[in-house]
């Protein structure tokens, strides 16, 4: 399984981060899927969430067998 981490930094200076790993009911079932996702995954978690306003995408990553951690 594959999952998907994004990682967000203030927009105005970039010291401030945040890694984000979007909760799904299920992982994605291939990197070419998570890869194909992603963008619209990080756009829809900038729109939604209010911890991340004043934010912006800087980097992102899919990461076969879980090892990217609990979602956030």
């Amino acid at each position: 399984m594959v999952e998907l981490v994004l990682i967000f930094c203030l927009a105005g200076t970039g010291a401030s981060c945040k890694t984000v790993r979007p909760a799904f009911e299920q992982p994605y079932p291939s990197m070419q899927a998570c890869f194909l996702q992603a963008q619209q995954v990080a756009s829809q978690a900038l729109s939604d969430r209010l911890d991340l306003q004043g934010y912006r995408l800087a980097g992102w990553r899919c990461v076969s067998g879980g090892s990217a951690g609990a979602p956030t």
